[in-house]
């Protein structure tokens, strides 16, 4: 018995000191990415979002604003990213400008959400270190998809996110059709409809509520092709989805018909329509706070 006893401890050993080394590798990151993030809450304007905010320029918006979002980041990343930013009661937050669009409502959201899909595993791998385990965990509960990913994750850079520039401009067809499969494709009997979208857009409003933080949200241009590919559908889920957000500010561009030569592709700015939308959004947040004093 005793001999047995021993060659399970023997070997158990590898498996244990695997756990150890990666365990120990993951705090040690974790509290170097929350150091991070406190410094970034020293800035008093924040850009999040996924990759349309992506494209606008912080600093011609407002000065001591920095840009986070990243490309393809749900708002349940957002949500964990501003709960260890505000966690700093030292936090210099006064404004959030969030990008909020149809396609964030598309089935696409849902892929990269779930470890089902690629889309979702490589989500957790960006984002791993992002995530407050045990707290609002929803993204985690498929535990038999989890191992592979997490462990990709604990040796993978936290994706922070920051402005990007492209000088890409009229895409063709075949790039806006492209992009507008990916987003609104459904796939595997998903929903067609991504309501964790929505889910975690209010905990983000009731998070900037909660801390004094004004919010406002973001729609950059979309390619008119690419616009009327979208059903209706979509526009009428996102303005409900909008609605109880009445009491912040909505700076829409959707409706703009946008020369091409400002896209990057169906979607995104390129160099010359960051500049020009960065500016424009500074000047309405400018006018408005002018209007708000001289009430």
């Amino acid at each position: 018995m005793k001999k047995f006893a021993i060659k399970i401890v023997i070997f158990s050993i590898p498996a244990l000191l695997f756990v150890l080394i990666n365990f120990t590798y993951y705090h040690v990151k974790k509290s170097k990415t929350d150091s991070k993030l406190t410094a970034l809450s020293e800035h008093p304007v924040l850009l999040m979002g996924d990759s349309q905010i992506q494209r606008l320029r912080g600093d011609y918006i407002s000065q001591g604003a920095k840009n986070l979002a990243s490309s393809g980041e749900h708002y349940y990343f957002t949500y964990q990213k501003l709960q260890t930013l505000v966690q700093n009661k030292n936090h210099r937050i006064d404004t959030l400008i969030l990008g909020v669009s149809i396609h964030n409502f598309a089935p696409v959201y849902n892929r990269l959400f779930n470890l089902n899909f690629a889309e979702g595993k490589k989500s957790l791998k960006r984002y791993l270190y992002f995530i407050r385990m045990f707290d609002d965990s929803g993204f985690l509960t498929t535990f038999d998809k989890l191992l592979k990913p997490a462990i990709l994750g604990i040796y993978t850079a936290p994706d922070f996110g920051g402005f990007y520039e492209s000088t890409n401009s009229n895409p063709s067809e075949e790039i806006i059709n492209k992009a507008f499969n990916m987003h609104f494709s459904v796939t595997q009997d998903e929903a067609k409809f991504s309501d964790s979208q929505r889910k975690y857009l209010y905990k983000i409003d009731r998070l900037c509520t909660d801390n004094n933080i004004d919010l406002i949200l973001v729609s950059t241009p979309y390619h008119f092709s690419y616009k009327e590919k979208i059903d209706r559908k979509y526009f009428n889920f996102f303005s409900e989805s909008l609605k109880k957000l009445k009491h912040r500010r909505h700076l829409n561009f959707i409706g703009v018909n946008i020369a091409p030569i400002f896209m990057s592709d169906a979607n995104h700015l390129n160099k010359l329509g960051a500049k020009k939308y960065s500016g424009i959004i500074d000047e309405k947040l400018k006018a408005e706070k002018l209007d708000i004093l001289q009430r």
